[in-house]
């Protein structure tokens, strides 16, 4: 069964609430009633014993047997019925036999003496119980029990019994129960509005990620989070909104992406297929076979070259790229690099520089990975220079880094791309216009190879001046990754 946060929460929390109130309520109930306890045993002691002496001064020596003592009952009597009546109360005045002499209620005349069992229990000293008194009494009563001592002779003369009812204790905690429930029932009643309020602020913004997620999981990645505040759920909406941007982004770079892979697939295999049929069914003449021949060649090359990158891409995604470092010189691979260009070169007219100043500088790479950079790094140079422009090569070391740099002068990067310019599949308008074989994987291929050699590379352009690509390796020991 499903619940939401929302019911999950809300319901944890009060029943969390109500469990802490309910707990209050009882050591309110037990504290109080302890109070109530030790009040009337502190009241009732006190009174015992005030009454004990007071008993104990009407005592008179008997006059035919001296060793016993009679307690004048007439003249206590009025003195013991003002305090039965002020402390609300029952006073019982009995012998060493437990034998009543005085009490201060007529209804209890009729049970003229105590059991043994309640004398046992005073064994000469203070007693207090909540009970019936050995059944003297017919409802729950708190007693108090005190000697009467005649402290001139010692003499135990007898007991004093002060008792009232038990049943003010139900009465006081069925008061103090009202009183807490009241005022529970209010403080709960706005506790749980704010918890709702609360708890329902706290869940909305994530009902408004899961609905987010879902436009995103459908492919609409416009939609936004409002973000209120400055805690972890704003710093949440925050992250998944920069992500929508981020997956719209990459999600019109795949679709730039499909439809170029289908344009770069389609044009080279319509072309091929288009001259084979030619070559096949006679329509191209023999002496031109050779001619168009090429032409499948170069369309063949080009394909060749767009599954590399493809594979490239794959491996790079899979994290299967590994180095496999060899010491080489860098120059020499760089010269190698820019014969394979010689044809196009010299088709615009374009002058090298750079090269006869550039040393033997060895460096720890792998050389595969490392040419692919250079490659890539010319071909991008080659393409983009202006007929008759320049292209400088520029190798060194210097503080502990092998850096090598390409040049060329041309129309250069505009400034608003080029923080773009080593994302994948991103062409620029310029590069659309004049890469008609590009995918925009090229640039973002290279900085993977140079970031997994521990280097960098950098772009530095001027609009209408040049384009220059520098990255630098460390001149040490590379270790396979």
């Amino acid at each position: 069964m499903f619940k939401s946060i929302f019911t999950k929460y809300f319901t944890v929390m009060s029943l969390i609430i109500v469990i802490s109130f309910a707990a209050m309520g009882g050591m309110q109930m037990l504290f109080s009633t302890q109070y109530w306890v030790d009040e009337k045993k502190t009241l009732l002691e006190e009174n015992t014993l005030a009454v004990a002496q007071m008993t104990a001064q009407y005592a008179v020596q008997d006059e035919e047997n001296p060793s016993q003592y009679n307690i004048l009952g007439n003249r206590l009597s009025p003195y013991l019925s003002i305090m039965a009546d002020a402390i609300d109360a029952t006073v019982l005045v009995a012998d060493n036999q437990g034998q009543v002499i005085l009490c201060s209620d007529p209804l209890l005349a009729g049970n003229p003496s105590l059991s043994a069992a309640v004398l046992s229990k005073m064994d000469g000293s203070r007693f207090f119980e909540v009970g019936l008194l050995g059944g003297f009494y017919s409802t729950r009563q708190y007693t108090s029990g005190e000697p009467i001592v005649l402290e001139s002779q010692q003499v135990r003369l007898g007991y004093v019994f002060i008792s009232t009812s038990a049943a003010g204790l139900s009465e006081y905690l069925m008061n103090n129960l009202q009183v807490f429930f009241l005022s529970a029932l209010g403080v709960l009643t706005l506790t749980f509005i704010a918890l709702y309020v609360m708890t329902y602020r706290m869940v909305r913004p994530l009902r408004q990620m899961a609905a987010a997620t879902r436009s995103f999981g459908q492919g609409d990645f416009s939609y936004r989070i409002p973000v209120h505040g400055k805690d972890e759920v704003a710093e949440l909406a925050a992250s998944l909104n920069n992500m929508a941007v981020s997956l719209s982004s990459v999600e019109g770079m795949r679709r730039s992406f499909v439809a170029n892979v289908s344009h770069e697939l389609k044009t080279p295999m319509t072309t091929i297929a288009g001259f084979i049929d030619g070559i096949l069914d006679g329509t191209i003449p023999e002496e031109k076979r050779e001619h168009y021949l090429k032409i499948v060649s170069d369309e063949v090359k080009r394909l060749s070259r767009l599954v590399k990158s493809m594979l490239d891409l794959s491996r790079i995604d899979n994290g299967e790229l590994r180095l496999k470092p060899v010491r080489y010189d860098l120059t020499e691979q760089a010269c190698t690099v820019l014969l394979s260009f010689e044809k196009r070169i010299e088709e615009k007219q374009i002058r090298v520089e750079g090269l006869e100043d550039c040393p033997r500088i060895d460096v720890s790479a792998d050389y595969d990975l490392l040419g692919q950079v250079i490659y890539n790094l010319v071909d991008n140079a080659v393409k983009f220079i202006d007929a008759g422009g320049t292209l400088t090569l520029h190798i060194q070391r210097r503080d502990g880094r092998v850096y090598c740099a390409i040049r060329n002068t041309g129309g250069g990067i505009p400034a608003q791309e080029m923080p773009h310019i080593f994302e994948r599949f991103y062409k620029s308008d310029r590069s659309r216009s004049l890469d008609k074989n590009g995918m925009g994987l090229g640039l973002y291929i290279v900085k993977t190879i140079v970031n997994l050699h521990h280097g960098e590379i950098v772009v530095r352009s001027a609009e209408g001046g040049y384009t220059e690509f520098e990255f630098w390796l460390p001149d040490s020991e590379l270790l396979k990754r």
